[in-house]
C-alpha cells in the first residue's frame, strides 16, 4: 500500500506542478555599483565578497565594506566624495593594531 500512496502523492505532484507558473523572485535587474562615475573595481581577487554599503565613519556618507570569505578580512572603502559617491583609498579593518579576521570555512 505505501508504494501505490508515494505513486499517487508524486503523479498528484506533477500534476498541480506542471499546470503552475512559476512566479518571479521579486528582485531587480542587477546594478552595478559605481562610485565617482565609474564602475567599482576592487583591483585584486577577494574570492567570494560579501559586500555592505552603511555609513562606517558616522560622517553621514554611505561606505563601501567588504567582508572577504577566503581570509576573513573586512575591507573598508570610506566614501570621500559630497553628492555623488567617490570612494577613497581601501584599508583592512583592524582592531588591536593588527588587521582584524573572523574565523573561515
Amino acid at each position: 500500500m505505501t508504494g501505490k500512496v508515494a505513486g499517487w502523492a508524486l503523479v498528484t505532484c506533477a500534476a498541480v506542478f506542471a499546470g503552475d507558473t512559476v512566479p518571479g523572485d521579486g528582485l531587480g535587474e542587477p546594478v552595478r555599483l559605481e562610485a565617482d562615475g565609474k564602475p567599482i573595481d576592487l583591483k585584486e581577487s577577494l574570492g567570494h565578497a560579501g559586500p555592505l554599503v552603511v555609513d562606517w565613519d558616522g560622517d553621514g556618507r554611505q561606505d563601501l565594506l567588504v567582508g572577504q570569505f577566503s581570509e576573513g578580512k573586512l575591507r573598508i572603502h570610506l566614501n570621500t566624495g559630497d553628492g555623488a559617491p567617490a570612494l577613497g583609498a581601501p584599508t583592512w579593518f583592524e582592531a588591536g593594531g593588527k588587521i582584524g579576521t573572523v574565523p573561515t570555512g
